[in-house]
């Protein structure tokens, strides 16, 4: 799943296709930072010890190919679990959105 794919997904789950496209970026990018934080928790939990250090190594160079290569070879699974987080974090907005997301944080034409 690509950010494509990730973001057409979040404005079709969220209903914000009537909002503009700056609203929609503002929200998908706040909703992509919690699904972000909940897929790296997911892998980390998965990765050995070894690889835990590693990753954090990693991580902090902020090379994005190096960390895709690293996740690649080392988080089997990594699309199914990036679609699971996604569904995860996307029924948790919608069950409960004023927890994720604070209402002065929104786009002023965005309502919860």
């Amino acid at each position: 799943m690509n950010n494509q794919a990730i973001r057409e997904t979040l404005i079709k789950e969220l209903g914000i296709e009537n909002l503009s496209g700056e609203a929609q970026d503002e929200i998908v990018g706040k909703i992509g930072e919690i699904v972000l934080r909940s897929l790296t928790a997911a892998i980390f939990e998965r990765l050995t010890p070894a690889a835990r250090e590693e990753f954090d190594r990693i991580t902090a160079t902020g090379d994005p190919t190096h960390i895709q290569l690293f996740l690649e070879e080392n988080a089997p699974g990594l699309h199914q679990m990036m679609e699971q987080e996604l569904k995860k974090v996307i029924l948790s907005f919608k069950e409960h959105p004023a927890e994720h997301i604070a209402k002065e944080d929104l786009p002023d034409e965005a309502t919860l």
